[in-house]
């Protein structure tokens, strides 16, 4: 597994390395010392993401993270006095959870289940912003949808006399958004017995696509563009709801800030979230510029046509205070310790740093 506190540059793009050509000819000056000190220690290079000369980002391609994709491409990293290294974990074998509590990572674009997870464990770091709120539907075959119309909750007792199984789910791993938010939903919105639903988690959305595609799942609970493209390639598949509808406020992609950064290097800190903020409205004002950027990042499996549709969806909420999403945090943070996923609560003050934010919001 490669060491994702060193460089390594066989591994990552040249869309993955953000360096900025006025600091080129400073780095290259200086790495013959940096050599000598990687070759003593193993991984304090100048590239090591602990020195403010890089800044270490992690993301993913998904939708949840899209203020990446916008910084990356608009050249808004670039405002920053750091070079960054930037190393997208949908190629890599570890997880950005492993990396950054390995110390590795400055700054991390990821979900807010395991960002709780790791403050349960008291890893350094906290949400300095969020990236989206009410991201996530429930996706469900259109004969199950006709029951839904009808019945409401109790759709889910008829499926059952009336196929003779139970109504199966696929979802994101456990512990996942997803995950959570459908036991959530199951659970305390709805009151549904698990005798009448079975929950399969699986590794990302392709298999999750899969999974409704080859008929083995009834539904899933999924954030854009998924439903979108599906819809569009004329799947029998309908929205039965929306997590705006039952948590207000529902917590999705978010912004995990060392404490490092801000505590040794406070006008960085904030630099990034005006950055962040100043992503998030360009998602909100030119959404073609937010949709050619995430369909970049995802290649082939995203046409920028299916990325703007997905961008008009009310599924697509994009924000950067992190103050929007922090009540509805703590009801994730009780269902993952209802199904034992930290052993005890995260508290908001544990979890969420709001001061960089308001500090660039004045």
């Amino acid at each position: 597994m490669p060491n994702l506190g060193c460089p390594n540059n066989s591994s990552r793009s040249a869309e993955t390395r953000l360096q900025s050509r006025r600091r080129f000819l400073a780095k290259a000056g200086a790495a013959v010392g940096a050599s000598t000190l990687t070759g003593l220690s193993g991984c304090t290079s100048l590239l090591s993401g602990n020195s403010m000369d890089t800044l270490s980002v992690a993301f993913k391609p998904p939708f949840p993270f899209l203020q990446y994709h916008v910084m990356n491409q608009e050249g808004y990293f670039e405002q920053l006095d750091p070079d960054i290294e930037a190393t997208n974990f949908a190629n890599e074998g570890l997880t950005i959870v492993s990396a950054y509590s390995d110390g590795d990572i400055d700054l991390a674009f990821m979900g807010i289940t395991p960002a709780i997870k790791m403050k349960s464990k008291d890893v350094p770091g906290k949400v300095t912003a969020a990236n989206h709120k009410n991201g996530f539907v429930v996706f469900a075959h259109e004969d199950f949808a006709a029951l839904w119309d009808e019945h409401g909750a109790d759709a889910f007792r008829v499926f059952r006399e009336k196929n003779g199984r139970k109504f199966k789910f696929s979802t994101f791993p456990k512990g996942s958004v997803a995950f959570i938010l459908l036991h959530y939903w199951l659970r305390e919105e709805l009151g549904i017995s698990p005798d009448l639903v079975d929950i399969e988690p699986m590794a990302g959305g392709s298999p999750v696509k899969r999974s409704l595609l080859s008929g083995n799942v009834d539904g899933t609970v999924i954030m854009e563009p998924i439903p979108t493209a599906l819809e569009q390639r004329g799947a029998p598949f309908e929205r039965i709801t929306w997590a705006g509808s039952f948590m207000s406020g529902q917590p999705g992609g978010i912004m995990f800030m060392h404490d490092r950064l801000w505590d040794d290097h406070p006008d960085i800190a904030k630099s990034v979230i005006t950055q962040h903020s100043r992503a998030t409205e360009t998602i909100q004002e030119q959404p073609a510029i937010a949709a050619e950027a995430v369909s970049k990042a995802k290649g082939d499996k995203l046409p920028t046509k299916i990325a703007r549709k997905a961008l008009r969806s009310k599924a697509s909420n994009y924000i950067s205070d992190p103050a929007q999403i922090t009540e509805s945090t703590q009801l994730f943070a009780a269902q993952m310790e209802e199904l034992g996923q930290i052993e005890s609560g995260v508290s908001t003050d544990k979890l969420f740093e709001q001061s960089l934010y308001d500090d660039i919001a004045e």
